[in-house]
């Protein structure tokens, strides 16, 4: 089929088509166009020629991430061009898997959204956000976003419960911009430390990234703690980072 311009590029896993397919129907019926190989690939195309060729018409690239697509080497090399030509990322997690090798690098300036507990909800989130990145002016820093809370919380949730000892600034209590801890103070640095034990040198990124785009400490501790496994260890971390930070929020 020819190339639309303005189309999605599916990035999946052959063992996640089904779903892959339920997500091309619903952002197609939110006037979404995708390209999906299982469906634009005609027989007698070249494979290889028709992916690159798509992913370089694409605006955008919706990535279906599972254990296994982040087991995929041919997965690596579309989100490693994608990440080339500077198209945005929409990372859409099947299930609670956590990255690791070369998509721990791949996603670790993105937020991704997760399509459990409530697929409905997620989707929408999903086509909304893509609308938003993709209408945004030219610079205005859309190829990241922060979709994971909204999608994995309730749109009416109150307000979380304070881990004790930890202040939980709201969003007026810091100037707009403003990172949760400073890149390169003594708090970064140690807690940047603790998360390398788990994640090694890429801790770095996920820590800027999280201090950057953090409205309270809780979400801090919380987005870096989704980098931790398993669940033991992930416990031990939020423990530590929380200690931490109540005792700099004293100092």
């Amino acid at each position: 089929m020819s190339e639309d311009p303005s189309h999605l590029f599916i990035c999946f896993s052959s063992k996640d088509q089904a779903t892959a397919l339920q997500v091309v129907q619903f952002l197609e019926a939110e006037g979404l166009k995708c390209w999906i190989s299982s469906r634009d690939i005609l027989p007698g195309d070249n494979y290889q020629e028709s992916i690159v060729t798509a992913l370089e018409g694409a605006r955008g690239i919706v990535f279906l991430f599972s254990e296994a697509s982040s087991a995929s080497a041919e997965i690596r090399k579309e989100l490693s061009l994608a990440g080339s030509s500077s198209r945005p990322v929409f990372p859409l997690r099947l299930s609670p898997v956590t990255p690791t090798g070369a998509l721990r690098y791949e996603l670790a300036t993105r937020q991704w959204i997760d399509i459990f507990p409530d697929r409905e909800k997620a989707l929408a989130t999903l086509a909304r956000t893509v609308r938003q990145v993709l209408t945004a002016p030219a610079g205005g820093g859309g190829h990241g976003f922060a979709a994971h809370a909204a999608a994995a919380a309730p749109s009416d949730a109150g307000p979380r419960a304070r881990p004790s000892g930890i202040p939980l600034p709201g969003a007026g209590d810091r100037p707009p911009g403003t990172p949760i801890i400073a890149v390169g103070s003594a708090e970064f640095e140690a807690i940047r430390a603790l998360l390398a034990r788990h994640v090694g040198p890429i801790a770095k990124i996920y820590l800027q990234k999280a201090a950057a785009e953090a409205r309270t400490t809780e979400d801090f501790c919380e987005c870096l703690a989704t980098q931790v496994s398993p669940s033991a260890d992930r416990t031990a971390f939020l423990k530590a980072v929380r200690t931490h930070l109540a005792r700099s929020s004293r100092s």
